[in-house]
């Protein structure tokens, strides 16, 4: 109905011009004209922002799947080694889509911007637009307006949400670590790479008949058997560990040796790290995992000359590099929306795919950029400052030169 509405008053405001260019009309029509103009331009912002919002939410949902099915995919062999069910899916779904939702957003904004101007250049209305005398300037400030929008929201995202939904993830694995010690008496479970066979569990949670087989190291695997253990989760050392009694090693040897060598004891404690995984105490949180207040906490305390001896990562650039994402990739969908618009109305008439190839061209520029910039900072060339904010810095400087081309349109 809105675009019906564009046509038609496109259509009523190019005679209205035509007629007053032949003389037809006196003052008041010249009055109407203007009337006319300020329609046209209300119906435009609510068409176009409609379309953009649509395609929006349209390329956010593909996307996102997308990420999901790579990143659940990623987390789910990484918590594998924890006894991970897909039943246990429902629990990391949200936590997943927090995190990706802050690459998803912007990308389908960009997709939306794109994809909307290609398509009303391909369709002939930016010539239309162009007849009755609207620059481009009316099609990019909602457009513009729209993006901060989206800025803001996805600045919120980074802020409040991403960390949280790290850290929840994390106590999702810390979950299913400690329901890993429930041992099925009589089956096999792996853990942590290593299969585990209890032949009895006692109410105390002593286990009887313990066999553990260890290939984690292919040059040197292991064979545990032992009369009785326990299978304890330990937070504070970072480690599940057996603690084993009566028992003995058995340690094969690679395939063209003959040895063999076995070791018995009395007691023994075996234990495997599984910090990356689950811990979500402060100082075991990577910097992607903090909150703003804690990595402003890690960098003061380097700022006062003291050491990061207790933290996950101790590397202070790490922290920066984090604080200074949080700050610079927001301003991706204002940037996307300024270059979007010059970019999109460059299609030919019927090349409607132009949008989508933009799209992936500027989006993976963008990224790529911001990736060779952190390695700019790992390698101690630039600054987190300057590596993180030189993708807006360089879109920037691109939606200068598109906007101040004064090409009309055509």
């Amino acid at each position: 109905m809105v675009e019906e509405d564009l046509w038609a008053v496109l259509a009523n405001l190019r005679e209205s011009m035509l007629r007053q260019s032949r003389g037809f009309i006196d003052v008041a029509g010249s009055e109407g004209i203007g009337v006319s103009c300020r329609v046209m331009s209300l119906t435009l912002t609510r068409y176009v922002l409609r379309e953009v919002v649509f395609y929006t939410l349209l390329a956010g949902i593909g996307v996102t799947l997308i990420f999901l099915g790579g990143n659940a995919s990623r987390y789910a062999s990484d918590l594998m080694v924890l006894g991970f069910q897909w039943t246990d899916f429902r629990g990391l779904l949200l936590p997943i889509a927090g995190i990706v939702a802050t690459y998803t957003v912007p990308i389908a904004f960009l997709f939306a911007v794109l994809t909307v101007a290609a398509r009303m250049a391909a369709d002939g209305e930016i010539l239309a637009l162009s007849a009755c005398g609207l620059g481009r300037r009316a099609l990019l400030v909602p457009v513009v307006a729209l993006g901060v929008v989206v800025s803001v929201g996805t600045g919120g995202l980074l802020h409040h949400v991403e960390h949280r939904a790290r850290q929840e993830m994390r106590f999702v694995a810390r979950d299913l670590a400690t329901r890993a010690t429930e041992f099925e008496p009589g089956a096999f479970r792996t853990v942590a790479g290593r299969v585990v066979f209890v032949k009895e569990r006692l109410e105390s949670g002593e286990m009887k008949g313990v066999l553990i087989s260890d290939h984690t190291d292919r040059t040197r695997p292991l064979l545990i058997l032992a009369s009785s253990g326990r299978f304890v989760l330990e937070e504070d050392s970072r480690t599940l560990a057996f603690e084993l009694t009566d028992g003995e090693v058995h340690v094969e040897q690679p395939a063209h040796s003959n040895e063999h060598q076995r070791f018995s004891f009395e007691e023994m404690r075996y234990s495997f790290d599984l910090s990356a995984s689950f811990l979500v105490g402060k100082h075991h949180l990577r910097p992607y995992d903090m909150s703003n207040a804690d990595l402003r906490a890690a960098l003061e305390i380097v700022e006062q000359g003291g050491s990061l001896k207790n933290y996950f990562i101790r590397d202070p650039i790490a922290y920066e590099l984090e604080m200074q994402r949080r700050w610079a990739v927001p301003m991706a969908p204002v940037l996307f929306a300024a270059v979007g618009v010059p970019l999109g109305i460059r299609a030919k008439r019927g090349a409607r795919s132009w949008g989508t190839l933009l799209c992936a061209l500027v989006a993976l520029g963008y990224y790529l950029l911001s990736t060779f910039g952190r390695q700019l900072v790992e390698q101690g060339w630039a600054s987190p400052v300057v590596a993180l904010w030189l993708p807006n810095g360089l879109l920037a400087l691109i939606a200068l030169g598109l906007l101040r081309q004064r090409e009309t349109f055509e």
